[in-house]
């Protein structure tokens, strides 16, 4: 292979990192940051990096290829030191618009191996966050090194992207190249990590493959826009949406104009919003929106067409080994991540005293500065080995939280099974996880002023113990609503034994007293606190996590407590052991 060969490639695997990594980080880190300003007013560093993006699309096209190596190079340290996007992705502003300046002017084969290695990454980290992971993090920047390195030796200026790149931009982050949010968003509630590998390679052969659409650009726009409405046709988007992504990769080159990138910057942060606003619009003045990423996906994929029509460009097609090369790489990955965690959950016998924990984990992060916590969390977990788990905001492949896959990483890593509850998209929601055989014995959404409110009921079939996992609204007039509506939900066959979860409520609110009429909390004395965020001379101290227990049930609690100097989460672990009658 010719040196320019290697660098090509070695750009390639660069910028497809690069991509997709930027654009994780980015929305994660000023998604966290616009949420610490709507709860606690802090205003640092609050859409400073929208700013940031501006500014950089507005000047890619005249920063030097040496320039641009160093922002690479600087993104891949600051990803080496920390995973707190609220500041990393003030530089991720900077490398989005040089990753897509790079897309501009490699052959988009040599894109698709960049993708294939994030997609490999997302392998190794059990569908968490590469950046989140030692041994991704580390091996993530490595590729970046290399990227900067080939960008290095060239001399130059970098092209400037127009609109089409981000708007393609916009469509992958919308969780096209995310295997778990196809599958979550195709109503697949509950998967293991032989599941989630074996779609990974589908989704990497439409991305190796896409190319070969190229030379049939009304196919590809037809295919991009009918994948996209197979949504509407669950479960047909679990081909639908690769197709899509085939044909997003095949009209790349038609998309690589020069007008229009500041614009682009817009479109890609009006489309990101709108995608967090089908989760939480209520909260957000996006009602609107809510439920409705489907929608979303259709409108962007007929833009990203639009934005392609009527240019045919030359398209280098990828030769058999571009293709063998990457998917050797997938499949290698695949092999280790099998080899070194569960495959499926690990079940235990029936035991007589039962470790029954609620925790909300705060949608992937920890408490303070946007950092993603799934590390933190797996190694909690087994330190403190719960047998059963309540727990809340729990995402399986949410645009805000870097398409991190919650209950996948937990059972592949842990070995639990797990029942999941989404409450919106599929993506977002409320989960049981033990290590006994569960089935789901009803579920809801309550009636919610905000954002939807889910509620699980689950049977573990090794204990004969049917629990309610539960959580409840942020005003106190919607969560007395919702307890009459859960309580009558908990005590519809099978009854519930148990209720637990976040019901945002304080001890002496309407809400808990319309549940414990019938059930009783099973902490004879509160902890000091189950919720705590303290910063910046802000202390937001609340106790609204609880674990109750049916009156007539003949249960004994013998030990309760709350780990309330775990800062995994804003919330605390509370947890109860149980001897079961």
């Amino acid at each position: 292979m010719s040196v320019n060969g290697r660098d090509k490639i070695l750009l390639g695997l660069g910028a497809g990192v690069l991509l997709a990594s930027s654009l994780r980080i980015f929305i994660a880190g000023a998604y966290s940051s616009l949420e610490k300003t709507f709860f606690y007013g802090v205003n640092f560093p609050s859409g400073l990096g929208i700013l940031l993006l501006l500014l950089a699309a507005f000047l890619v096209g005249r920063l030097s290829r040496k320039a641009g190596a160093v922002i690479m190079a600087a993104y891949a340290i600051a990803l080496l030191a920390t995973d707190a996007t609220e500041y990393t992705h003030l530089i991720a502003a900077f490398a989005l618009p040089v990753a897509l300046a790079l897309v501009k002017e490699l052959d988009v084969k040599y894109l698709a191996i960049g993708l294939v290695a994030d997609l490999s990454l997302r392998v190794l980290a059990t569908g968490g966050e590469p950046a989140d992971f030692p041994y991704t993090r580390v091996i993530l920047a490595v590729l970046l090194f290399l990227g900067s390195y080939a960008l290095w030796k060239e001399p130059g200026t970098l092209k400037k992207p127009g609109f089409g790149l981000y708007a393609f931009a916009a469509l992958l982050e919308l969780g096209l190249i995310y295997p778990n949010a196809v599958m979550r968003y195709s109503g697949m509630t509950v998967y293991y990590l032989p599941e989630f590998i074996g779609f990974s390679l589908l989704v990497a052969l439409a991305i190796l493959l896409g190319p070969y659409l190229a030379r049939k650009p009304s196919l590809a726009m037809v295919l991009l826009v009918l994948g996209s409405a197979t949504l509407f046709l669950k479960p047909l988007s679990l081909i639908g949406l690769p197709l899509a992504l085939a044909a997003s990769m095949a009209l790349v080159e038609n998309a690589k104009g020069s007008r229009g990138g500041v614009i682009g910057v817009f479109y890609l942060f009006l489309v990101s919003t709108l995608a967090i606003g089908a989760y939480v619009g209520r909260d957000i003045g996006l009602a609107f929106m809510e439920d409705r990423l489907e929608i979303l996906i259709l409108v962007a994929s007929v833009i990203y067409a639009l934005s392609a029509y009527g240019k045919d460009r030359e398209v280098g097609l990828p030769s058999a080994r571009e293709i063998a090369g990457p998917l050797a790489g997938l499949i290698v990955a695949s092999l280790v991540t099998l080899a070194l965690f569960n495959a499926g959950p690990t079940y235990g016998e029936a035991k007589k005293d039962v470790l029954i924990w609620t925790y909300n984990v705060h949608q992937g992060f920890g408490p303070y500065d946007g950092a993603f916590n799934g590390y933190e969390l797996v190694n909690l977990l087994a330190e403190q080995r719960p047998d059963v788990w309540l727990a809340q905001e729990v995402v399986g492949g949410m645009i805000a939280n870097g398409y991190q896959d919650v209950p996948l990483f937990i059972s592949a890593r842990l070995g639990y099974a797990y029942e999941y509850k989404p409450a919106v998209e599929g993506s977002y929601g409320i989960a049981v996880f033990s290590h006994w055989h569960m089935r789901t014995e009803g579920e809801l959404n309550l009636e919610s002023v905000g954002q939807a409110r889910p509620a699980q009921k689950v049977f573990i079939e090794e204990l004969g113990l049917t629990l309610v996992n539960v959580h409840m609204g942020l005003s106190e007039e919607e969560r007395a609503m919702q307890a009459e509506e859960l309580l009558k939900f908990a005590e519809s066959k099978p009854v519930a034994q148990v209720i637990g979860g976040d019901t945002n409520a304080e001890p002496d609110e309407e809400a808990i007293a319309i549940l414990t009429r019938d059930y009783r909390d099973a902490f004879p004395e509160r902890p000091p606190y189950t919720f705590l965020w303290e910063r910046n001379g802000v202390r937001d101290e609340e106790n609204i996590d609880y674990i109750l227990l049916k009156r007539d049930w003949p249960a004994r609690v013998k030990d309760y407590g709350c780990l309330c100097d775990v800062e995994v989460s804003d919330h605390r672990p509370v947890w109860v052991v149980i001897e079961l009658p």
